[in-house]
């Protein structure tokens, strides 16, 4: 056997014999408690069961304090929501009026809109002495700033001063008259006429400033629409009393001085009750002659005039009015009723 041989067999024995003797660590014993590792974090023990910290809830998280620690940003009358707030606010939608023409005497323009006709007449009478007059008038919007007037003066009850019976008679009207009305705004107009008696031929021209003013939807105010009337030729034809224009005829056979024309300021309020009931008041006063005073041929002097009535509107397309009043506030015998009807198309 050689000498290197025998080193490996002794090598051998030696790594075995260490094997043999190292010591084994002993096995824990069951219920023993066993050490934590090394570095490792130790775990709380578990409450017992019955115990108040067992029994207690988990703890809450903390919540941030509030962004306005003094309430100064606090609004108590903002409504109180649960979950998330709603932010979306409420915008009434705007007040707006009903298109067309209104049945609201108040919100009316001073003009009628574009291609609408409208007819109406307006008898009245006063009582002392007896007068009584009716026209018809025609109205039709061309656009809605321009519009067309049409007056026919078709009868009237009066004594003809050119008879001497001194009898009240129904007599046949003899005036008519055109007139064109602009409007420069929505609250003032112009208002140019001729009116015309035929037999015989007397000419006058009108001009009127119609003014409205409308106060939410109940209240207007207006006036000045038959402001000037001025004689062209013979006398200044009326649309109100056909008396008038019969006094101016027989004059014109006697070649008496006529009136030059009317200096007239007349001012109208409207209440607006319901939807189609409005209560309507004019005043004014109208300076015959253009004087004040009245001369040797009857003619000049101011006379004051009050009405006051209502308007009933029961179709959009139609009106029915009654008002009473005084012609002239120094006579009594001036005071009389006055209708109106209107139609429109």
């Amino acid at each position: 056997m050689s000498v290197r041989r025998l080193l490996s067999i002794l090598s051998v024995c030696v790594m075995a014999s260490a094997a043999v003797a190292a010591p084994k660590a002993p096995a824990p014993k069951k219920g023993a408690p066993v050490a934590p590792a090394k570095d490792a974090t130790p775990t709380p023990p578990a409450p017992a069961a019955g115990s108040a910290a067992a029994d207690s809830p988990a703890p809450l998280p903390e919540e941030p304090p509030p962004k306005d620690m003094n309430g100064v940003d606090e609004n108590p009358d903002q409504a109180k929501t649960v979950g998330t707030p709603d932010t979306t606010v409420v915008v009434p939608p705007p007040t707006t009026r009903p298109s067309g023409y209104p049945v609201e005497e108040a919100l009316r323009p001073i003009t009628l809109p574009q291609n609408m006709s409208e007819l109406s007449i307006s008898p009245h009478v006063q009582f002392s002495p007896v007068l009584s007059s009716d026209a018809l008038r025609a109205r039709y919007g061309i656009t809605r700033q321009v519009q067309l007037g049409l007056t026919y003066v078709f009868a009237g009850i009066y004594n003809d001063p050119l008879t001497t019976d001194h009898k009240l008679g129904l007599h046949g009207g003899k005036a008519v008259g055109l007139d064109v009305t602009v409007l420069l705004a929505n609250w003032i107009g112009v208002k140019v006429g001729v009116p015309v008696y035929v037999q015989p031929l007397a000419v006058a021209l009108t001009i009127g400033v119609p003014l409205k003013f409308i106060f939410g939807d109940k209240f207007a105010i207006g006036g000045l629409d038959d402001l000037l009337s001025i004689r062209l030729n013979r006398f200044p034809p009326s649309f109100y009393q056909e008396a008038f224009n019969a006094q101016g005829a027989a004059a014109d056979k006697s070649n008496t001085t006529q009136s030059r024309g009317d200096l007239r300021f007349s001012f109208y309020g409207i209440y607006q009750h319901r939807k189609n009931v409005a209560l309507i008041g004019r005043i004014g006063i109208d300076e015959a002659d253009f004087s004040s005073n009245v001369n040797n041929n009857g003619f000049g002097g101011v006379q004051t005039f009050l009405r006051g009535g209502v308007d009933w509107s029961p179709r959009r397309w139609c009106d029915l009015g009654i008002s009473i009043g005084f012609d002239d506030l120094a006579h009594g015998g001036t005071f009389g009723p006055q209708g109106y009807l209107a139609f429109r198309i």
